[in-house]
């Protein structure tokens, strides 16, 4: 098992995650990462403005990001 960290970032701010999730591989990690933000994006459908230009982040333990996923694109 490995820990991944989930960090809300803009190019001039970051939200980080201190805490994380152990999960069993990147793939299974990144695939509830998908999962997580498309229910987000159905639930806050309507508040679209406000997380323009907002990413989610994915990094390793070691603090290299894995995966990205921009929080506002889909909403359009």
């Amino acid at each position: 098992m490995a820990r991944y960290y989930f960090h809300l970032a803009t190019g001039h701010e970051t939200v980080p995650d201190e805490d994380g999730l152990e999960l069993v591989d990147l793939a299974k990690a990144r695939n509830g990462v998908l999962a997580a933000v498309q229910e987000f994006r159905r639930e806050c459908s309507s508040e679209a403005d406000d997380w323009k230009g907002w990413r989610l982040n994915m990094a390793d333990a070691r603090g290299a990001v894995v995966f990205s996923i921009s929080l506002d694109s889909p909403f359009r």
